[in-house]
């Protein structure tokens, strides 16, 4: 059912769209006056299509005709309405090619560095080359742009839109699987923030060469900052370097106009892969990660329900702990146990009970993130660890845990089997020394839910 808060949410993104792409007309548009260097609503149309589908297509062709309608001027309002709607239906086409493609070569995310190959040339260039293609011959039939510039156009608004997906879609990502940058994470990305903006001022003044030390910064920064922040400061880095060449300065102003934009297109796209592709393999291969990565092929798993089981789990738990006591992060662990559990055994049967708790466990995978981790701690007992989360941020998908069981009976022998789940609910604090502190009062919380009514979630 579509409410309120789900049409503000789509109407947000929708203005976020319009506004990138009002941004990047002003700042740095070619002829006719919509055509950009860099056209970052291309990540948002990803991210929205992946987040809704195809309901999300109307946002983004309605965002994108309201964007483009003014750079169509013609002497004809029936050729201007005409030839910015097909514009608009390229760029909702390119958000469900991208989605689509994205969902095949890409299940898990850009989770190893092997995921860059599919992300740059399925998701990012095959799709913008699809919608390029549309926009540029719909610019040419009616003469914005002349028909030698054809193959110019088309390769320039590839890597552009390509571009826009490479910068934004790790951001998302990013967020997703971190919510917040740690403290330590934003005076790291600051610091980095400052050094770039510095080499971009020496770039667009007295020394254009300076603009290729960026890469080099980005790469040292890139070992010290989550994927967030190295998506920020990405993002940051190649944009300023776009606005910059639109301005006519730096080392890539050439005397051909189209020619100096290829070449700054080229360095941001190069530059930009190039740095998520390093944050990748390190994520992936850093100490840290190879502990929380893939603990499926170092530890045991519940034969049962293929969650984690209490002896894989407990050291993730207790490595998660200590990362948040050296770095000052933050977790936050739930416990999960389902209500009268015991009846449904002694009156249908362990065979009953066995697929229950099935049922229970995929409810839980399916509403947790990659990042997030899920165990049976044993019998109707499980547990959550939400790695660099907030309790609030946390109640969320627990809510929809809880509200999902409760509306889903298990189907069993001709019989509907009802069952609901009390949750505790706990975030660490300084004040935890030792991982049983953090323990002692989820489990504390999950019994008092117990006592306030079973079906709910109660956090201390």
């Amino acid at each position: 059912m579509l409410t309120a808060n789900h049409i503000l949410i789509k109407v947000a993104a929708a203005l976020l769209y319009w506004g990138l792409a009002h941004v990047g007309m002003s700042i740095f548009a070619l002829q006719p006056d919509n055509i950009t260097l860099l056209w970052l609503p291309s990540g948002v149309a990803l991210v929205m299509c992946l987040q809704w589908g195809y309901r999300a297509v109307p946002w983004i062709v309605l965002a994108s005709f309201i964007a483009n309608f003014p750079g169509m001027a013609s002497d004809s309002m029936t050729r201007q309405l005409l030839h910015t709607a097909v514009n608009a239906l390229a760029d909702g086409l390119a958000g469900i090619i991208a989605m689509l493609l994205f969902r095949r070569l890409l299940p898990e995310g850009l989770a190893t560095a092997r995921d860059l190959l599919p992300f740059a040339v399925g998701v990012c260039l095959v799709t913008t080359l699809i919608s390029s293609t549309i926009i540029t011959l719909n610019l040419a039939f009616p003469q914005y742009i002349a028909w030698e510039q054809v193959g110019s156009y088309i390769r320039m608004l590839t890597l552009g839109d390509s571009l826009g997906i490479l910068l934004v879609y790790p951001i998302y990502q990013g967020w997703q699987e971190f919510r917040r940058l740690s403290l330590l994470n934003l005076q790291w990305l600051m610091t980095a923030a400052l050094l770039c903006s510095a080499i971009m001022l020496l770039a667009f003044t007295w020394m254009p060469g300076a603009i290729f030390f960026i890469l080099p910064l980005l790469l040292v920064f890139s070992f010290r900052l989550s994927l967030l922040g190295v998506a920020l400061l990405s993002a940051f880095a190649m944009v300023g370097t776009v606005v910059g060449t639109a301005r006519e300065l730096g080392p890539f102003v050439a005397a051909d106009q189209l020619d100096s934009q290829f070449r700054v297109l080229a360095f941001v796209f190069s530059g930009a892969f190039t740095i998520l592709g390093l944050a990748v393999q390190y994520r992936q291969s850093s100490p840290d990660q190879q502990s929380n990565a893939s603990p499926k092929e170092a530890a045991d798993l519940d034969p049962l329900t293929g969650l984690l089981n209490r002896r894989a789990f407990m050291p993730l738990l207790q490595h998660e702990h200590q990362r948040a006591l050296r770095r000052g992060a933050n977790y936050t662990f739930a416990m999960l146990d389902l209500d009268h559990f015991k009846d449904i055994n002694d009156r249908y049967g362990h065979e009953a009970g066995d697929e229950m708790l099935r049922l229970f466990a995929d409810i839980m995978q399916a509403n947790c993130r990659r990042v997030e981790y899920s165990a049976r701690m044993g019998g109707e007992e499980f547990g959550i660890l939400f790695p660099d989360c907030t309790g609030a941020q946390a109640r969320l998908p627990l809510d929809r845990i809880r509200s999902t069981l409760e509306k889903t009976p298990l189907p069993f022998r001709n019989q509907s089997i009802a069952m609901t789940v009390s949750i505790g609910l706990t975030s660490f604090t300084a004040e935890d020394s030792k991982l049983l502190d953090v323990l002692a009062r989820a489990d504390k919380a999950m019994y008092a839910a117990k006592e306030a009514g079973r079906n709910c979630i109660v956090q201390l």
